[in-house]
């Protein structure tokens, strides 16, 4: 986790392990943007957040419920009031959620799914658009051995 910016209003934003960006507020809240990989046209891929991607809370959330409406639940978040705690949580964040080995071994298992599901129900009109069953297994041992 490597600091990338402070802007004029205190906020601190973090580059997380696996490309996200996580952020920290003095108003107490900590944000994080969504993941950014998948596998497309049959190709793993995987870029950066932005600072325009799409972020949400990870604070605590409590439920509460109000004098005037008993009946119904409410949610609001848990505000962390210290910097450093701020920090601590984020980077207790990223330890859990974005090791990146963990993050390619996701992906792979999805990739090797969609592939044998391919395998099994294409067509043979689909088979010279596919590469070889060959290539993509190197492809995968290439992505495990990349660290």
């Amino acid at each position: 986790m490597k600091l990338v910016n402070i802007n004029k209003n205190g906020t601190e934003m973090y580059r997380l392990d696996d490309g996200r960006l996580g952020a920290i507020y003095p108003s107490g809240y900590v944000r994080v943007t969504t993941l950014h990989n998948g596998i497309k046209d049959g190709e793993y891929f995987h870029y950066d957040s932005t600072k325009n991607s799409r972020w949400y809370q990870i604070n605590k959330v409590e439920k509460y419920k109000t004098d005037e409406n008993q009946r119904w639940f409410f949610h609001r978040r848990i505000l962390i009031p210290k910097r450093n705690d701020r920090l601590s949580y984020l980077k207790a964040f990223n330890y859990k959620n974005c090791d990146k080995l963990t993050q390619k071994i996701k992906m792979l298992q999805i990739y090797i799914k969609n592939l044998l599901w391919g395998m099994d129900h294409r067509a043979e009109k689909y088979a010279l658009k596919q590469k070889s069953f060959e290539d993509k297994i190197n492809e995968i041992k290439y992505i495990v051995n990349k660290r």
